[in-house]
């Protein structure tokens, strides 16, 4: 399998410590995964490293990725048996070598400047340590509603949502607070306070992030399935 961007040849050298660290959780999207890894690529800010945690893919993933990562030292592969996202999240973290953490999950995309705007907020206002929000939903507005984390069987609307993908902040505030906690669900939500008790979050408002509904294969739809609810689930 041909990787196209694998056939690149990449100027940006490693570091032991890069601006940001993203980290790019995937469990069988090989299918999918081009897209987000080709929008960080497409970044105009070049100081990142790429954490690529496969959650135990069965889809031939490693062939599309083992070729990046021999041609971009930027990349780097991790794979262990599936543990689903908390888990991948939370090892990216401990790997992490970026003044800054932040996430990207598989089906989704950065716009080009998502990593640069990020960072000269943060540069900007040098008290806050970690921010969040800032999406753009594609895909069908009905798509749009997710289940409500703290009031079962109800739906909100995503842009009340904590998207845990958005997260971007200090190094620090991400070790010292332990990372995701391991839930079936929902876990940014019971993460974000436990950020705000003891480091400064705010939410911003530049829509930077692609975020992608109404996909058969994500998480929310297996959730759906599983409770036979209507309407499309994505983690809040």
């Amino acid at each position: 399998m041909k990787n196209r961007l694998s056939e690149q040849t990449d100027s940006r050298i490693a570091s032991a410590d890069p601006t940001v660290s993203i980290v790019l959780p995937v469990f069988n999207r090989n299918h999918l995964v081009q897209r987000a890894i080709d929008s960080v690529f497409a970044q105009t800010c070049r100081e990142w490293e790429l954490l690529i945690i496969d959650d135990g893919s069965t889809d031939g993933l490693h062939e599309r990725i083992l070729p990046l990562v021999m041609q971009n030292q930027a990349v780097r592969y991790f794979k262990h048996a599936n543990r689903k996202l908390s888990a991948s999240r939370n090892i990216g973290i401990q790997a992490a070598l970026g003044e800054f953490i932040t996430f990207i999950d598989s089906d989704d995309e950065y716009h080009p400047d998502h990593l640069a705007r990020r960072i000269d907020y943060m540069r900007a206002h040098l008290e806050v340590d970690v921010v969040y929000g800032g999406v753009e939903l594609i895909g069908p507005p009905h798509t749009h509603y997710v289940d409500d984390a703290f009031n079962p069987g109800h739906k909100i609307h995503l842009s009340e949502c904590t998207i845990g993908a958005t997260f971007f902040g200090r190094r620090s505030a991400f070790l010292v607070t332990g990372g995701f906690k391991i839930m079936a669900y929902s876990a940014e939500s019971e993460y974000l306070p436990r950020l705000q008790h003891s480091f400064r979050v705010e939410r911003v408002g530049f829509p930077t992030y692609r975020y992608h509904t109404g996909l058969p294969d994500s998480i929310c739809a297996q959730r759906l399935q599983k409770s036979g609810s209507s309407g499309e689930l994505k983690s809040r």
